[in-house]
């Protein structure tokens, strides 16, 4: 008993160490790549043999005891290394910035050590260490 008490132990502390590991999983035309168990905000890259597409999914912070999941699509990949170097330029600078992406006005601001993003009807925030993250993996 206790051989398998110590085992299943084992392997949920091995999951959980090695929880930035990078999952690939297949569905249809697509394969959506994405760090398991890291939470939001998440940069997940959908693409088929045709085109490939970032979305950046977020938890609205607007509200503090509802789960709201918005998202952020951000294109290319190009686009998407440019939206997080002026983010990570922002933090730097601590200049405000307003950019246009997916038909919408983002404004995006230094609070504290993170970048507040905020839309018309939502917002987050990312920090430093995170768009850095990002940035290698992209």
């Amino acid at each position: 008993m206790k051989k398998t008490i110590l085992t299943i132990g084992l392997i949920t502390s091995s999951l959980m160490v090695n929880s930035q590991i990078v999952i690939k999983e297949s569905a249809k035309d697509s394969v959506v790549w994405y760090s398991k168990l890291t939470g939001l905000p998440k940069l997940v890259n959908f693409y088929s043999s045709e085109e490939s597409n970032y979305t950046l999914y977020y938890k609205n912070a607007q509200y503090q005891h509802i789960t709201d999941i918005k998202y952020l699509s951000l294109g290319e990949r190009e686009t998407a290394k440019e939206f997080f170097s002026i983010v990570k330029n922002v933090i730097e600078t601590g200049e405000k910035i307003s950019i246009e992406m997916d038909g919408k006005l983002i404004i995006i601001s230094k609070s504290f050590n993170t970048a507040y993003v905020y839309e018309k009807s939502s917002s987050f925030m990312i920090s430093n260490k995170q768009i850095e993250n990002i940035l290698k993996s992209i």
